[in-house]
C-alpha cells in the first residue's frame, strides 16, 4: 500500500476511508505527546496515554461525521490541541477529587483527643521550608529570582518572563528556569 507522506495526503487518505492509517498516526506521535503533556501539562504517563489516544478518537469521529473537512494546521497541532484540552479537564476533574484519609481508624485507638494533631507539625515543617526558601533565594542571584517569582510565585506564563525579563526565546526562559531550580536545589539539599 502507498503510504501518503505529508499530513495533506494522510487527511485526504483517512477522509477517503483508510482508517487503519490512524494506527500510524497514534504511534508517530505519541511519545511525542506525552513526554509534552508530562512536562507542560503535568499530566502522569497514564494520562498522557489515555488522552492522546482519545485525541486520535475525536479526531476520526470528527473526520467521520464530517465536521472536520479540511486540515488547516498539521496533524501534530490538531491532536496535541484536543490532547492538551483533555489533559487540562482531566487535572481539573483531579482536583476535585476528594482525598481519602488511609491513616483514618490507626494509631492510638479511635479517639481523636489521642491522635497526633499532624495539621500543626504540618505547619511547622511548612514555615521552615519557608525559612530554608528565603535564606536561599537571595543566594541565587538576580535573573533566577526573578524567573522563580515570576513562574511560581505570581504565576506568569513562560511567553511573559520572556518579554518581561527581554530574554530570546521561551526555550531560554525554560533552560534558565530550569538550572535556576537545580541550583536552588543544591543550595537546600543537607550537606553531608
Amino acid at each position: 500500500m502507498d503510504k501518503p507522506r505529508d499530513d495533506a495526503a494522510l487527511f485526504a487518505a483517512i477522509k477517503a476511508g483508510k482508517y487503519q492509517l490512524l494506527d500510524e498516526l497514534y504511534v508517530a506521535h505519541r511519545e511525542a505527546f506525552i513526554i509534552y503533556a508530562q512536562r507542560q501539562l503535568y499530566a502522569t504517563e497514564t494520562d498522557a496515554a489515555d488522552c492522546f489516544q482519545d485525541a486520535v478518537i475525536a479526531f476520526y469521529k470528527n473526520v467521520q461525521s464530517g465536521r472536520m473537512t479540511e486540515l488547516t494546521c498539521t496533524m501534530r497541532t490538531y491532536l496535541f490541541g484536543i490532547g492538551k484540552r483533555l489533559v487540562y479537564r482531566r487535572n481539573k476533574q483531579r482536583q476535585r477529587e476528594v482525598p481519602t484519609d488511609h491513616d483514618a481508624g490507626r494509631g492510638i485507638g479511635n479517639d481523636p483527643t489521642t491522635e497526633l494533631d499532624l495539621s500543626l507539625l504540618n505547619r511547622f515543617e511548612d514555615d521552615h521550608r519557608r525559612q530554608l526558601m528565603a535564606a536561599a533565594l537571595p543566594q541565587l542571584g538576580g535573573s533566577c529570582q526573578q524567573i522563580l517569582t515570576l513562574f511560581y510565585y505570581h504565576r506568569y506564563p513562560i511567553e511573559s518572563i520572556q518579554t518581561t525579563l527581554d530574554l530570546s526565546s521561551p526555550g531560554a526562559v525554560r533552560i534558565k528556569k530550569m538550572r535556576c531550580l537545580e541550583k536552588l536545589k543544591a543550595l537546600l539539599s543537607p550537606k553531608s
